[in-house]
């Protein structure tokens, strides 16, 4: 799908350099079309039929311009909305014309969707057909007319050659019906070259309008289908879709989640390992070394020491006190002993 192509833009350039291109034509053959539209002595009748078919030519023709502009402004708008939704804009339509066609869907949509139902695509594009060819009535009205005002304008143009021929073998005078036969020739042949050019041009612009619609139509719908319904509605079949998605994805993060889960039960193996070897290969001894080591490091104090050898002074201080207090209670006892056994004797 190619969205970025608009035969619309490409069909109003022709429509410029085709009129350009008649207009040099009539430039440098402007003695060729005198003499068919002057010299040939057109009645009244000639100019007014050519000058009708000329009126509808150009009517058409601008109508068929303004659509065509039309066409070009909705599919600048087409790509602004597909480009929002590729990169899922909260309001997409915010900003854009709400009377374009694009807009239009994207409301119908989104509106259907609200109303939790489903999504009915080809309703949506019968009736954006059906809507955009009632917009169509007038170029379709000159394109079915255009020929037949050509003949319409070479019927009556002959018809009135006729009734100057008959006038002339009525009458044995007929310079007057001669120049009735003449200018009736005349009308017919240049209404039809008339209307042969005209339809012939607006023909080639009509196909051509016909194909920007159609392009211009299948491009909405290709919009609705690859971007608007899925971003907006929730069917059945993509709901089954996602969660197809949401399983695979957990079933891959599960395995990640093994994988981790075994590379720490390896790194936890291999720390315990260093843990069983660093208490192998350090003992007591070793780490009161690192503690004198660390205390004479940064300058500190030995509480622990300085309290043993309080401990121990006090200790030995009263295991001295109370030896000689027990001696001295042994040498009072000892006198008093002595003194009663001399009593005695």
């Amino acid at each position: 799908m190619d969205i970025g192509k608009s035969s619309a833009k490409s069909t109003l350039i022709q429509v410029v350099l085709v009129f350009f291109a008649i207009a040099a034509l009539i430039f440098i053959n402007i003695s060729t079309i005198d003499k068919l539209y002057q010299a040939g002595d057109i009645s009244k009748v000639g100019f007014i039929i050519n000058g009708i078919i000329f009126a509808l030519f150009f009517i058409g023709m601008i109508r068929m311009v303004m659509v065509l502009l039309r066409y070009v402004n909705e599919h600048r708008i087409l790509l602004q909305l597909t480009d929002l939704l590729k990169v899922n804009a909260k309001n997409p339509i915010a900003s854009l014309s709400p009377s374009s066609m694009a807009v239009s869907r994207y409301k119908a949509v989104e509106w259907v969707a609200q109303q939790n139902a489903p999504v009915n695509q080809m309703a949506l594009a019968a009736s954006n057909n059906a809507h955009e060819n009632s917009r169509l009535t007038l170029i379709r009205f000159v394109h079915s007319t255009l020929i037949l005002a050509g003949v319409f304008g070479t019927v009556v143009s002959l018809s009135m050659a006729l009734i100057g021929a008959a006038g002339l073998l009525n009458s044995p005078e007929g310079v007057k019906e001669m120049s009735s036969i003449i200018s009736g020739m005349s009308s017919a042949l240049s209404s039809t070259i008339t209307a042969i050019v005209c339809f012939f041009v607006f023909a080639y612009f009509y196909l051509r309008l016909n194909d920007a619609r159609i392009q211009l139509l299948t491009h909405i719908e290709d919009m609705t289908s690859m971007f608007l319904i899925p971003k907006i509605t929730h069917s059945e079949d993509g709901m089954i879709g996602q969660v197809t998605q949401l399983t695979e994805s957990l079933n891959q993060a599960a395995d990640k989640v093994l994988m981790l889960e075994d590379n720490f039960m390896k790194v936890g193996e291999r720390l315990q390992v260093a843990v069983d070897d660093l208490h192998g290969k350090i003992n007591g001894s070793h780490i009161s070394e690192i503690k004198d080591l660390i205390r004479k490091g940064f300058h500190l104090s030995e509480p622990e020491y300085a309290t043993t050898k309080s401990d121990q002074a006090n200790i030995s201080g009263s295991e001295m006190l109370d030896t000689v207090t027990y001696n001295d209670n042994n040498q009072s006892n000892n006198n008093d002993i002595h003194t009663s056994s001399k009593a005695v004797k």
